[in-house]
């Protein structure tokens, strides 16, 4: 594709894009820079593609600058590669000390001081890949994700493929989902959810609703199964018309989610910045089009199924809701069958795609 060759002579140059597909789309969009000045979003009246941190603060809330704006067609599943599962088990160390942290989550729980903390991991693995042959990859397995890749000098190169939306935001319409529950797909084995795994699900659904509480004529579709990559999730559609609230005002009513943080979601944060012994930097944040187009709508999503690339290493991070009646061990193994997703992509990156 040729736009890709552009994107990998502009990271070579240094400068900063970001080329994503939105979910189902046969079009690659891109959003090149001509400098390497950092420009940040301050209001969400600016005009670009942002990328937000989890928490706001030591990690700017990037945006890239439209100085060039490139849409092409996708030809979908042209080098596509079937979905060869790669178990990331970690080690017995690892493992060990993320069951004691769950541990400490469930303690919370049970004193009632969360109903609910998704805690995460981060997967470190030595690798020189080429994250431009990555992205590639990407885009052809996971083709009803958000998919990006996007790279600044001043935070480095990261990529995903996210199943949930954070907030699709028109003059005519405001949408959002509820996304929570994690199941491995076996075969044409149908998903059949747990009382737990419906019951997380419902805390994300009220949430999101109550944080609407000031929009009119909201409506609730689901919950429903849907299939993102190896994995099923439990999904709801939140709708509401437009546009009732600033874009601006939105965002921060609903980032951080339970999908992503917990309840409440302050002493969430609070325990997750404590516990998890890592920066999520922009793992779990915020990303899209802001104020783009004719209509000037903005479709941003969650950071999930991402990792990103750093001197030599590539970072994986990956999490799971715990509320009460959370089993660790299960717990544990969803992290490794969502890291499964990532670690795919790298190790199959060398084949020639053509």
């Amino acid at each position: 594709m040729e736009l890709l060759n552009r994107v990998a002579e502009q990271y070579r140059s240094g400068l900063p894009f970001a080329v994503y597909r939105k979910p189902g789309q046969a079009k690659v969009r891109a959003f090149f820079q001509k400098d390497r000045a950092l420009e940040t979003v301050n209001d969400f009246t600016e005009k670009g593609f942002v990328m937000a941190p989890f928490v706001s603060g030591e990690y700017p809330r990037l945006l890239i600058r439209p100085d060039d704006y490139v849409e092409v067609p996708f030809q979908d599943r042209e080098y596509s590669l079937s979905f060869d599962s790669q178990r990331e088990s970690g080690s017995d160390q690892e493992k060990e000390l993320y069951l004691q942290k769950i541990g400490r989550a469930l303690a919370e729980i049970e004193l009632e001081k969360l109903r609910k903390v998704v805690l995460s991991r981060r997967i470190t693995i030595e690798s020189k890949t080429d994250p431009v042959a990555v992205f590639k990859l990407l885009l052809q397995q996971f083709p009803t994700a958000f998919g990006y890749l996007l790279y600044h000098p001043s935070i480095g190169i990261w990529m995903g493929a996210s199943p949930e939306t954070l907030l699709q935001f028109s003059q005519t319409k405001i949408s959002t989902i509820s996304l929570a529950g994690t199941q491995k797909v076996k075969g044409q084995t149908p998903a059949v959810w747990t009382e737990k795994e419906l019951r997380e699900q419902e805390y994300v659904t009220r949430y999101i609703v109550r944080a609407l509480d000031n929009l009119q004529n909201v409506r609730v579709t689901g919950p429903e199964t849907a299939k993102a990559g190896n994995l099923y999730h439990l999904k709801s559609r939140i709708e509401a018309p437009g546009p009732q609230s600033s874009v601006g005002e939105l965002i921060r009513a609903l980032h951080p989610t339970p999908a992503v943080c917990g309840i409440p979601a302050d002493k969430a944060r609070d325990f997750l910045l404590a516990n998890e012994g890592y920066p999520r930097a922009y793992y779990s944040g915020f990303l899209g089009e802001l104020n783009w187009g004719s209509d000037h709508s903005s479709h941003l999503f969650v950071n999930l199924r991402c990792m990103n690339f750093e001197d030599g290493q590539i970072h994986i991070y990956v999490g799971g809701g715990l509320v009460e009646g959370s089993d660790p061990e299960l717990e544990w193994m969803e992290t490794v069958y969502k890291s499964e997703s990532m670690k795919h992509l790298i190790l199959n990156s060398q084949v020639k795609l053509g």
